[in-house]
């Protein structure tokens, strides 16, 4: 497979812009956790205007697809 068609098949969630829908400013990844099918990132607002609670937005991806984790493994508990 070359490098063309492997970036394809792949989603790098560095790539991704997650925005709030209530305060309309960009979220920033502050979580990972990783699952046996998914690993899901978690995204908050950096606000004090913003319930984490009410505006955190989780996004998954499937572990095998999911560039970013298999690409660097040290940032909270990527693949190895």
């Amino acid at each position: 497979m070359g490098a063309e068609e492997y970036l394809m098949q792949t989603i790098n969630i560095r790539n991704i812009s997650i925005k709030c829908g209530h305060c309309q400013t960009y979220q920033t990844l502050s979580g990972f956790e990783q699952g046996d099918e998914r690993n899901i990132y978690t995204y908050e607002c950096e606000n004090d205007s913003c319930d984490p609670s009410m505006t955190r937005t989780l996004v998954e991806v499937p572990v095998d697809l999911d560039e970013f984790a298999q690409r660097d493994p040290q940032w909270r508990h990527g693949s190895s």
